[in-house]
């Protein structure tokens, strides 16, 4: 435990680190780039756009990727782009879907500019499982796409015009990913993606900027596509700032420009806001998604909008800056990449320096001997190791049906049963673990009751879970793991049951943000608890990294410890409370 001296450090820390933060973000705010626009009368005809679109979700329904379906709709989509007068070509990959391995293929088609660089406007055809037509989710993007190629085909332009069905989005955006390669010998300057036009009455347009594993949306062309909805008199609606700094700790995408993005290529998604969100929510991904009651307002404010920002780009010049590492702030200003990443270094300064005088506190006779005692935290993430190998193990040899990414969409009924084929062998991994634990410990010196001790253990593992996860991810590191870090510092030696509730408060303080987003997402993805089973689909398919993956074991791990030691530990029994009592009866015989 840190002594009065220590205290008042670490408290002095803290009193100068949050000045140091406010002169940061201060000197960090800048008004966000603005780009020339001029406005444009759009040439884009929505009549035109759902033609496109009733033709793609009636004539090719089921056009999930790998099917006969999805490789006529190909076949009419690269036929329609020859008719526009676009020189197209196929990007042929292969997947993993539902256990087999398919093929996917992307339909191109381009008209060269002037100059050796593009503008890229992209939407993907394939359908889901559990849908018909797919209407919606998204042959209404692809009809918006031909269309606008069919208009701007007509327009001078400077730069080249690329436009690209993709294929295979709703399986991890493989499509998109697959793309990267062709799109960097093109010099794209950004790319659109088209995703989701809503039946009936929309109110107004939305902008998806995260990334898949890395990287968002750069500033100036978030703000080049608010400033063109402006100008056709659309509103566009992005993410807030909370919304944003999620988005930039999860990393995990929903739309084509994720993985765009994650290569270093400008991109943003372009969908609608459907006006009855229930029950746009309940057509999600489902038979009802079926070509009916589009409205002409719904899709000339996405092609205006869209052919603005083309029309901007193709005319930018210099091109803009690529950096996409921002946050929104209060009066229309942004914070850099830099100041962001201070900030965020700044603000662990406390618990780091309270972490290093706890666990070199010498002056303590309560220390776990010996020093390498302090390794004792990693045993408990063997169980949760040996789980994740063998989780790996049942994806690589097909017993969990294999998924290229993603696992499958929302509402398939293969995210709502969870195979015995799967659970038994995950339980029994878990069980393997435990008993390795077992066997290890009687090689150890026998675990101290000691709440001081106890906790300058789990404080090196706190310390080494918040570096490697500021290293991995900072924004992920503070939604997720700095409330931990900070409640773990404040939790108090268990003597009465008082204190045992604040630690037992702290602790679930600290838990708060991880159930928060496992029941904002179970929610908006039809699972409910089931979200966690979504969760182990996403490790056994590498959605998360392997590092991500354990360090948040290891947080997990560490959080049950603390839970151990600081609600359910019965100090008094142990050497705590004798070592309290000499230490009470030295000071008294001295005096």
């Amino acid at each position: 435990m840190l002594n009065l001296e220590q205290r008042w450090k670490v408290l002095g820390a803290c009193l100068l680190v949050v000045p140091l933060i406010v002169l940061v973000v201060l000197r960090g705010l800048q008004r966000p780039l603005t780009l020339p626009l001029t406005r444009v009368q759009p040439a884009f005809d929505a009549a035109s756009a759902i033609e496109y679109t009733r033709r793609l979700a009636e004539n090719h329904p089921d056009r999930v990727t790998g099917t006969p379906a999805a490789a006529q709709a190909a076949d009419d989509l690269s036929a329609e782009f020859q008719k526009l007068g676009y020189k197209v070509s196929r990007d042929v990959f292969t997947l993993w879907l539902a256990g087999k391995r398919v093929q996917g293929q992307n339909v191109i088609g381009e008209a060269p500019g002037e100059v050796h660089e593009a503008v890229v406007v992209i939407a993907h055809y394939d359908g889901q499982f559990t849908s018909h037509q797919a209407a919606e989710d998204n042959a209404s993007g692809v009809g918006v796409m031909l269309e606008l190629a069919r208009a701007l085909r007509a327009r001078p332009h400077h730069r080249g015009l690329i436009f690209v069905a993709t294929d295979a989005e709703e399986w991890g955006m493989i499509g998109a990913r697959a793309l990267r390669g062709f799109l960097h010998t093109r010099n794209p300057l950004a790319v659109i993606s088209i995703d989701y036009l809503t039946q009936g009455r929309s109110t107004g347009v939305a902008i998806d900027c995260q990334g898949q594993r890395a990287g968002y949306t750069p500033l100036w062309l978030r703000e080049l596509l608010e400033q063109s909805g402006a100008a056709q008199g659309v509103p566009v609606m992005g993410p807030s700032a909370f919304r944003q700094w999620v988005e930039q700790a999860l990393e995990v995408s929903s739309q084509d420009q994720g993985p765009l993005l994650r290569a270093g290529i400008p991109a943003i998604n372009v969908s609608t806001i459907p006006a009855d969100y229930e029950a746009a929510r309940a057509r999600y991904h489902s038979v009802q998604d079926a070509f009916e009651n589009f409205e002409p307002a719904t899709f000339q404010m996405v092609g205006a909008t869209v052919e603005q920002a083309v029309a901007s780009l193709d005319r930018l010049d210099p091109p803009a800056p690529r950096e996409m590492k921002y946050l929104p702030f209060a009066s229309g200003k942004w914070l850099d990449r830099s100041s962001i990443e201070w900030a965020q270094v700044l603000g662990l300064l406390p618990f780091m320096l309270a972490c290093v005088l706890t666990v070199l506190n010498f002056e303590d006779d309560d220390l776990p001997h010996p020093l390498w005692s302090y390794l004792r935290p990693l045993l408990y993430l063997i169980p949760l190791l040996t789980g994740l190998l063998a989780l790996r193990a049942l994806t690589s040899s097909g017993i969990l049906p294999r998924y290229e990414l993603y696992p499958a969409t929302p509402k398939d009924p293969f995210l709502y049963r969870i195979p015995v084929r799967v659970v038994l062998p995950l339980a029994a991994a878990l069980i393997l673990g435990y008993l390795v634990v077992r066997l290890l410990r009687l090689f150890l010196p026998p675990r101290t009751e000691s709440f001081a001790a106890g906790k300058r253990i789990l404080c090196a593992g706190m310390y080494l879970v918040v570096v490697w996860a500021l290293y991995l991810d900072p924004y992920a590191m503070w939604l997720l793991i700095g409330p931990l870090a900070y409640a773990f510092l404040l939790l108090q030696f268990p003597s009465t049951l008082a204190r045992r509730l604040l630690n037992a408060g702290l602790l679930l303080i600290g838990a708060l943000p991880f159930v928060a987003m496992l029941v904002f997402f179970g929610k908006e993805i039809f699972l409910g608890w089931r979200i966690l089973w979504y969760l182990v689909l996403q490790t056994a398919y590498g959605v998360w990294s392997t590092p991500a993956a354990v360090v948040f074991l290891l947080a997990v791990s560490l959080w049950i410890q603390l839970f151990r030691l600081g609600v359910l530990a019965h100090p008094k029994t142990g050497p705590e409370a004798a070592i309290r009592g000499q230490q009470i009866r030295g000071r008294l015989s001295s005096d």
